[in-house]
């Protein structure tokens, strides 16, 4: 565990450095937050409620889905892929630590430092623009923080199987760009899936992306009520665990192929 902890420090202090890609990340993300409330309040068009959620629940939802954004970026699939094209996967394999859990350390260490560099800024300028995204309630909150959790780690999940595919194709190309845009349109993080015609949104419900923005979003702004949310949470904790299971399953298949045929 120290191990862990000691790379997830590294990966902080290594992060602090750039301090101009922080400033730069901030502002185009304070524009995408800006565009997306002028669509919201277009949108709306003096409506008090659509499909049951205020103009200013949905302000609150853009918000928080543009911080979340920046918490839940990943570098897992990239850091799999280069190890297996540099050929450096074989010894990694065989160092005494876990090298996922390594992966994994490091992008939480990346969250923590997203969480005090990009996150409370967006909060503080949010905040500034469109009043404070209060949840729900302090119960909704500490909810939100539980799916939250649960969420980053089948977004990690999904990010870690997709690297896993380099093992056969060496490169991701395409596959990279089209796992950021399904998440981005089946998640909820732009568009909520409440808004989707209700057989569409039936068959997104089955899957685990809505898990990852959607819940969160709909249970920070009281969406959802408790007895959907223990539903809800109990689903999400159940694709977490598939999600693991097939990780597991996979990564074991391909460090047994690579250890096999020497790298």
């Amino acid at each position: 565990m120290n191990a862990y902890l000691f790379v997830s420090k590294i990966r902080v202090q290594t992060a602090l450095a750039y301090r101009f890609n922080v400033i730069s990340t901030i502002l185009v993300q304070c524009l995408i937050m800006y565009a997306m409330s002028c669509f919201w309040t277009a949108a709306y068009d003096g409506a008090e409620t659509v499909s049951s959620v205020s103009q200013r629940d949905m302000i609150t939802y853009t918000t928080i889905s543009v911080i979340m954004g920046n918490l839940l970026t990943m570098g897992v699939q990239d850091r799999i892929a280069r190890s297996v094209r540099s050929g450096s996967v074989a010894l990694d394999l065989l160092k005494p630590v876990n090298i996922y859990g390594i992966y994994l350390a490091e992008d939480l260490g990346d969250c923590a430092t997203a969480l005090l560099q990009k996150a409370v800024p967006l909060l503080l300028v949010g905040t500034v623009m469109f009043g404070f995204p209060a949840p729900a309630s302090v119960v909704h909150f500490l909810f939100f923080l539980l799916s939250f959790a649960v969420g980053y780690l089948i977004n990690w999940l999904l990010a870690a199987l997709l690297g896993l595919c380099a093992f056969k194709t060496l490169k991701l190309g395409p596959l990279a760009n089209v796992k950021g845009f399904i998440m981005k349109l089946l998640s909820g993080s732009i568009f909520p899936l409440w808004f989707f015609p209700v057989g569409f949104r039936n068959v997104l419900e089955l899957l685990p992306f809505m898990y990852i923005y959607q819940l969160p979003l709909g249970i920070y702004i009281g969406q959802y009520t408790m007895e959907e949310i223990a539903f809800r949470t109990g689903l999400q904790l159940f694709w977490c665990a598939v999600l693991w299971l097939l990780f597991d399953v996979l990564q074991k298949k391909m460090a047994a192929a690579v250890l096999i045929q020497g790298g």
